[in-house]
């Protein structure tokens, strides 16, 4: 069953603008709604359900890392509803490689987890709060080697934090992306 997840953005009203106009292509046809809460929280939708975009999603190139030639990680297109791309994106993440992909060998590394509950995205800082487990099995590559240039295409997106399922990263406040202790090697 799919855990349930909530994603808060807070941006200007005019970049979540900008967003949806380019997620949308710019048709006349499609209007945008932003809806703001008191606390600075927009969410988005826009009039034509079903709409999605075009995002990059980052698995691993395991020949490349069992021969240690980087690039480990490698940009697979998927198709992602265009009201919320970030979480799409993420889902799309753990639903893995396609077969063909997957034949050519490519996986996603989860280091355990099952997927993102929580995703927020203020002030450029994209904190992902993982589902399920979280163990790197002594590897030096894991999940948050994924999630981190997933979620860094997205202009809006400066820093990802990565949070382990008990809500710890290793340097929450820093400028820096950062990943919890269980991801480490």
């Amino acid at each position: 069953m799919k855990a349930t997840r909530s994603i808060t953005v807070r941006l200007g009203a005019a970049l979540v603008a900008a967003v949806l106009v380019s997620a949308c292509g710019g048709d006349d046809d499609t209007s945008a709604t932003t809806e703001s809460s008191a606390a600075g929280s927009a969410t988005s939708s826009t009039s034509e359900p079903g709409a999605t975009v075009s995002v990059d999603v980052y698995l691993v190139d395991q020949e490349a890392f069992n021969v240690g030639t980087a690039p480990y990680v490698v940009a697979l297109e998927r198709q992602v509803p265009a009201e919320d791309p970030v979480t799409g994106a993420l889902d799309a993440l753990f639903a893995g490689p396609t077969t063909d992909e997957a034949n050519e060998g490519i996986i996603l590394v989860a280091s355990g987890a099952t997927g993102v509950g929580e995703v927020t995205l203020e002030d450029g800082v994209a904190r992902v709060h993982l589902e399920g487990g979280c163990s790197s099995g002594g590897s030096t590559l894991s999940v948050a080697d994924e999630i981190i240039p997933t979620l860094r295409q997205f202009e809006e997106v400066d820093v990802v934090k990565v949070y382990d399922p008990d809500g710890t990263t290793g340097d929450a406040d820093g400028p820096h992306d950062s990943m919890p202790f269980c991801l480490e090697p």
